[in-house]
């Protein structure tokens, strides 16, 4: 069998895990001076997020074919090189229209790197090894996004709202020149994958199994609640906590920690507990953060602090049912590269509608965040439970 992971290879490996969440979050410290410079409102500033996950939704299912045909790697620049695209007209869009177009363009080529190392790994790995694997990789997917950010909130005094995509467009030039050592994991070429009716057959076939949909909707869920908590906190901070994009920034380094915490603790108990029992661990701990953060608000105690050490505890959480859910999801499927483009598709559309109600429901009241992170995870609940009844159902026939 190939051998993938050797250094640098694997630290490649687990940037393209983060490189999406990077380009979806790495702007967010400057939402307040984009709303300026373009006079939005709040809600209509916050449809940059709603409409780049969009794009990350639909812009997957194209890739699991491609992938199938042409291989990973060669699909993989593809991605990289339409994210490049949409980037760099971001950069020298003059109205708000413009920003949004070139966002979306941006997402349809972000989209594939996720979709990409999830193949990889799943080409050459399954059960505890992999769960290992996507944990360490959840442990970048923490630390380069909060360290973008924090980047990024530095530069916005200097640059504006645009520093944060200078600062992405350099980071992905760089990268994209990387990948070029990484090797191809595909073992065979599926010349016949875009056949128009073998796509839909097989994007049918994902679509039909029930327990990879259930999987799936649980990190649909942990999405939502990731990119709700970056769409709403910029303003929450700006207008109740009257922090800058600099300290805004700064402290978003703090739940790096919680998903990097979480990330070693998956890896630690790959081996030692069963995937149903990591997943209920993380939707617990996602339910207390999110109590402990609506009552802060509640209190009327809005500071970094209590924005963003709930917050730290939530993603914590996130990251244990993130990645025993992924490796769950793809373990239900022989074809890892639709499965995987199927899984991240239910994923982004997750934080699609959350980020939706999130926007619709506004940022006047701050517990408005918290409260939609507490019914999530009650949702989580009820999806857990129908997945431990499945889990019962099968044992006995």
């Amino acid at each position: 069998m190939q051998k993938l992971f050797q250094f640098p290879q694997i630290i490649l490996l687990m940037i393209l895990f983060s490189y999406l969440s990077l380009a979806a979050v790495v702007f967010t410290p400057a939402y307040p001076e984009l709303s300026k410079q373009f006079h939005l409102s709040d809600s209509a500033a916050q449809w940059m997020m709603t409409l780049f996950l969009l794009g990350t939704a639909f812009g997957r299912l194209p890739y699991g074919p491609l992938a199938n045909r042409y291989g990973r790697k060669k699909i993989l620049f593809l991605g990289l090189f339409i994210s490049i695209l949409g980037t760099a007209l971001i950069l020298i869009s003059n109205s708000y229209a413009l920003v949004c177009l070139s966002r979306l363009i941006q997402a349809l080529g972000c989209t594939v790197t996720l979709k990409i190392g999830y193949t990889m790994i799943a080409d050459l790995h399954a059960g505890p090894k992999a769960t290992k694997l996507f944990s360490y990789s959840m442990f970048v997917y923490a630390v380069l996004p909060g360290i973008g950010t924090a980047i990024s909130g530095f530069l916005t005094p200097y640059y504006g709202w645009r520093g944060g995509f200078w600062f992405f467009l350099i980071f992905s030039i760089l990268f994209t020149l990387s990948c070029l050592c990484l090797p191809e994991t595909m073992k065979e070429k599926d010349l016949d994958a875009l056949r128009l009716r073998k796509m839909i057959k097989g994007y049918a076939h994902q679509f039909s199994n029930p327990s990879l949909l259930l999987w799936s909707c649980l990190m649909g869920l942990t999405t939502a609640v990731i990119f709700v908590f970056s769409q709403e906190a910029p303003f929450i901070a700006h207008h109740f906590a009257g922090m800058s994009p600099a300290a805004y920034g700064t402290f978003y380094l703090v739940p790096a920690f919680g998903i990097a915490g979480g990330s070693l603790f998956t890896a630690y108990l790959a081996d030692r507990t069963s995937p149903l029992r990591g997943a209920l661990m993380g939707i617990v701990i996602i339910f207390i953060g999110a109590l402990m953060m609506g009552v802060a608000f509640w209190a009327k105690w809005i500071d970094g602090w209590t924005l963003f050490i709930p917050q730290t505890l939530i993603q914590f959480g996130d990251a244990l049912l993130y990645t025993f859910a992924s490796v769950q999801a793809l373990s239900e499927a022989e074809d890892k590269s639709n499965a995987s483009a199927t899984i991240l598709f239910i994923n982004s559309i997750g934080g699609v509608i959350g980020t939706f109600l999130a926007g619709v429901l506004g940022t006047r009241n701050p517990l408005t965040m918290p409260l939609i992170f507490l019914i999530t995870s009650m949702i989580m609940m009820l999806f857990w439970l129908k997945l431990k009844n499945r889990v019962k159902f099968e044992k006995n026939y």
